[in-house]
């Protein structure tokens, strides 16, 4: 009889991830003493972390706040598909003061989860003001995403920053999260349409039909614009048939981005050939 442990040492990783989605929490023991495996290879404890999010029960979402960011992205993924809220407290438990805290990722998967939205807006929002940058964004699209007053002010400011750095990380935060299935962020993302600002690469993650995903590899990275990865985002969400192909690393022309403005026009949106002002950070 198939164990998830015989299936892991046979390599046959399509089989072990429909062995857990079949057995369900019944597999959860299973992948618990994998992962309690002495000097377990990161790969392999991912891949365990991977098993859970075929798991869409109570327990595998515990499971998966316990072991917050042990499997890179597939916690805070698996949780966002799987919403539970008696993992919510052990989110929340996690969570240092706003002059500590680093971890966007865990504000961003907080913001998601089934709570009550006013329970989720005051846990989040002391973090508008933490001393790290990734912190603060992490709050600020988190809160963008519970329709806080002042989200679109505050995203706005984001994405005028000056510094390219922070820039990138704004918009890695959109593919790290998917942001571009929610439409309501269309028109904070209009301005960057116009913004010339070169950023590096921000590591687009492309998903698998499986559920899993592949980042970009060293040799691929390259510098691209703002407003390419906006065209992006954008183009996604709202899923515009346009004569040419849309691709991630891509720098589109201003003919191509002309075109995208006007199909926003015709769906009713405000456009404007403006970026938006340099802010200070």
């Amino acid at each position: 009889m198939a164990t998830l442990e015989n299936l892991i040492k046979q390599e046959k990783w399509d089989d072990a991830l429909q062995y857990c989605h079949n057995h369900k929490d019944a597999a959860i023991p299973e992948i618990n003493a994998v992962l309690a495996t002495p000097r377990l290879n990161g790969t392999l404890e991912n891949f365990m972390y991977h098993c859970l999010r075929q798991i869409r029960t109570a327990g595998a979402a515990v499971r998966l706040a316990e072991g917050f960011n042990r499997g890179g992205r597939e916690n805070a993924y698996g949780l966002i598909e799987n919403p539970r809220p008696e993992a919510y407290p052990i989110l929340k438990a996690r969570l240092k003061s706003p002059k500590d805290e680093r971890d966007k990722d865990l504000l961003l998967t907080m913001a998601q989860m089934d709570v009550p939205v006013e329970q989720r807006v005051a846990d989040v929002k002391p973090y508008l003001h933490a001393k790290d940058l990734d912190a603060r964004q992490g709050a600020i699209l988190g809160l963008a995403l519970l329709g806080d007053p002042g989200s679109t002010e505050r995203m706005a400011y984001e994405l005028g920053t000056k510094y390219p750095q922070a820039k990138s990380n704004f918009l890695r935060v959109f593919y790290d999260f998917r942001a571009w299935r929610i439409p309501k962020f269309v028109p904070a993302l209009i301005p960057v349409l116009n913004d010339p600002m070169p950023l590096n690469d921000i590591g687009i993650r492309m998903y698998l039909p499986g559920g899993g995903e592949q980042s970009t590899t060293p040799d691929e990275e390259r510098y691209c614009r703002a407003r390419d990865y906006a065209l992006n985002i954008i183009v996604k969400t709202l899923n515009l048939d346009l004569p040419f192909k849309i691709k991630d690393q891509t720098t589109y022309t201003k003919e191509q981005r002309d075109l995208v403005k006007q199909k926003l026009r015709d769906r009713g949106y405000t456009v404007t050939d403006e970026p938006y002002p340099a802010t200070s950070d």
